[in-house]
């Protein structure tokens, strides 16, 4: 069995990360982190350090085709609460793909730092499931939830227990996520204006150009205003 830790650099999956290295310490571990192409700009840089303070290192994994904003250009729209292509052709797509090409072991373990506090549908999932579409003749994928049942609370304090430091994009913003993401609030999208104005003029040039805006209950611009 091999394990494979899907990692964003941020306080869920670092929990995430630093529970499985100490329950599972001679299980083989592969890090793997999805760059949408929309992630702040030190991400992949913070994303490798705190997984080297771990002793591993940091498989970053792009769509070579597209980013996040390529795939709203193209499309002619951004992606939506129903229609999450940003996961599964940025993220879960390419992690796959890298997964294939990389392990060999017949029993792979996909670990997300998912939790149920976050929403009702992820209070759904399983903490332990077989991936159907994964899975072949040649092996079987396990798609792992090791943290589904902490609250916010409990993963905050498992880290600094560790030692282990937030993002510093904690100090204003609730989730380390792209830079601007459909599931921010008006309160977030104002933080994000303070303090990384450049995406907001980014994402309203997208949306102009488009003629679609990215969330539903108006543009962008209006929503900061």
């Amino acid at each position: 069995m091999e394990l494979v830790i899907n990692f964003s650099g941020g306080k869920d999956s670092t929990a995430m990360l630093a529970w499985l290295c100490e329950t599972y310490p001679d299980v083989p571990k592969h890090v793997v982190m999805a760059d949408t192409g929309w992630e702040h700009e030190d991400a992949v840089e913070w994303s490798t350090a705190m997984v080297a303070r771990f002793g591993l290192p940091l498989h970053v994994v792009r769509n070579p085709n597209k980013t996040l904003l390529q795939m709203a250009q193209r499309r002619g729209k951004f992606p939506g609460m129903q229609q999450r292509q940003c996961t599964s052709d940025l993220k879960r797509g390419p992690i796959n793909t890298w997964i294939r090409q990389n392990i060999k072991d017949k029993v792979i373990v996909s670990a997300m730092g998912m939790r149920a506090e976050e929403s009702a549908g992820r209070a759904k999932l399983p903490k332990l499931c077989r991936d159907a579409r994964e899975t072949n003749s040649k092996r079987t994928l396990w798609k792992y939830n090791p943290i589904l049942h902490w609250t916010e609370a409990e993963v905050r304090a498992y880290l600094a227990e560790r030692n282990l430091p937030l993002h510093p994009v904690y100090q204003h913003l609730r989730r380390f996520s792209c830079r601007v993401c459909i599931f921010m609030t008006d309160h977030d999208l104002q933080q994000v204006k303070q303090h990384d104005p450049e995406a907001i003029d980014i994402i309203r040039t997208v949306e102009e150009e488009i003629g679609f805006t990215m969330f539903q209950r108006g543009p962008i611009q209006t929503l900061v205003t």
